[in-house]
């Protein structure tokens, strides 16, 4: 509970300061400004990332204010938006991170603005909203930069690896390594923990960076070196293995210590340089636009009250991967209802505007606080219909909530089933072999 109260306070003064001065059609930037926020709040030297964020949110409210000119912009803005997103802006390791860009595609059009004045309204409220977000992520970050940080983590490297040979040479043979297979399992978990927390943060600086920088490359080495050594010492019966094991860790382990990292300015995205069909990134990508455009064209054409429900509801149920989807238009459709049950009971009781603001804002804690993809929905559901639906009829509107999202889960079934699917097993295959131009990189780095 106590996590969820930094981002309902981010989100909250986003909204109260979006609605008095910029104009209730902006106070849709709250909820994926706080999505920034949430993502960045933890990350060492995160300041490049929102301001990278901060920046494909200034382009996507451009692509929006084109978008709804007319009716061919409306299919090509929306179709190279949704491409860049999917196949440039996305990533294969947090292939969920496209989410708030894509929020803020739609909720732009959701809102348009048909006017360069009103353009620059929007630019200026999304520039007050991050100064929010970022006032807040440097109040409550980590202070410590991303190398102080990985040396920590690679100093505990390297003493859990001397655990491993010390055990493992201490239960060379065959059968005594069988007896003691549990006190060594924690400790190579242990191992591949930090192994983890060390790629994150090289692979976010390299990710996020706006310019290539820095020493952080140089680390790449020790992520391969306790990789190896975790393999040897899990195969300690095979001869070999642990005198290898000894060789890297003495060899490795002095230059941790006394060797001043150079600058490495190779950005290490590890991204395939050509299209290649069996891609996670493009066959994602082609699916958004196959799907979302015309979603997003007809939203444009129709002009219904909350035709981009549709949208909305089709963009978060087609995720990347096939075998989820069921899982998640059931947990969307499930939320939904819930949420309806929710509105109908408290906007029923509370039908003015101050009582549905403090329904939203403790909607936004309880989003925050969720757990469980669910529940989280239902939240939202309330959050988001709290004053949309202050000036209608609240049945009507909770049925076009629940018609819409019916209909999206039944487009975002037979999107991922059809239109360039992206199964995990046949995903796994092809990550086996970007993996092995991933060795051949560290490799070089240590050269």
């Amino acid at each position: 509970m106590r996590s969820a109260i930094a981002p309902t306070i981010v989100a909250t003064i986003i909204f109260f300061i979006t609605y008095f001065f910029f104009g209730m059609e902006n106070t849709m930037i709250g909820p994926f400004a706080t999505l920034s926020f949430l993502r960045y709040r933890n990350m060492c030297n995160h300041y490049e990332c929102l301001i990278r964020n901060f920046i494909v949110y200034m382009i996507m409210a451009v692509f929006s204010f084109l978008a709804v000119i007319n009716l061919p912009l409306c299919i090509l803005i929306n179709a190279a938006a949704l491409f860049w997103l999917a196949y440039l802006l996305i990533d294969e390791y947090n292939p969920n991170n496209y989410f708030p860009a894509g929020m803020a595609l739609i909720f732009f059009q959701i809102a348009p603005v048909h006017t360069f004045s009103a353009l620059g309204n929007r630019l200026l409220a999304l520039l007050a909203s991050f100064a929010i977000v970022f006032l807040f992520s440097w109040l409550l970050s980590r202070k410590e930069n991303t190398q102080k940080r990985l040396i920590g983590l690679i100093q505990e490297g390297f003493e859990v690896c001397r655990q491993l040979l010390d055990l493992t040479a201490k239960d060379g043979d065959a059968s005594s390594f069988a007896e003691n297979v549990n006190e060594l399992l924690p400790v190579h978990k242990k191992l591949c923990e930090i192994n983890q927390k060390c790629s994150m943060e090289i692979y976010s600086s390299n990710r996020a960076a706006l310019r290539h920088k820095g020493k952080i490359n140089w680390y790449c080495r020790f992520v391969l070196v306790f990789q190896v050594i975790n393999y040897l010492t899990n195969h300690p019966e095979q001869e070999g293995n642990l005198a290898r094991a000894e060789e890297i860790y003495a060899k490795f382990y002095p230059q941790f210590l006394t060797t001043e990292p150079t600058a490495d300015y190779r950005k290490l995205t590890f991204r395939v340089r050509k299209p290649d069909i069996r891609n996670m990134r493009l066959r994602f990508a082609l699916r958004q636009v196959i799907i979302l455009t015309p979603c997003l064209v007809i939203s444009y054409v129709w002009q219904s009250n909350n035709i981009y429900w549709l949208v909305i509801s089709v963009f978060f149920m087609m995720i990347p991967f096939t075998e989820h989807t069921v899982q998640r238009v059931r947990q969307r459709v499930l939320g939904t209802m819930a949420g309806i049950v929710l509105c109908f009971v408290f906007f029923t009781l509370f039908p003015d505007f101050g009582s549905r603001v403090v329904i939203m804002t403790v909607a936004n804690f309880m989003i925050y606080a969720a757990d469980g993809y669910g529940p989280m929905v239902a939240f939202i559901t309330c959050s988001a219909l709290a004053l949309q639906s202050i000036d209608s009829s609240v049945p009507i509107v909770l049925l076009q909530r629940l018609f819409y999202t019916l209909a999206g889960a039944g487009i975002a079934l037979l999107a991922n089933k059809y239109i360039f699917p992206v199964r995990i097993q046949k995903q796994m295959q092809y990550l086996f072999e970007l993996l092995k131009s991933i060795r051949t990189k560290l490799t070089e780095v240590d050269a």
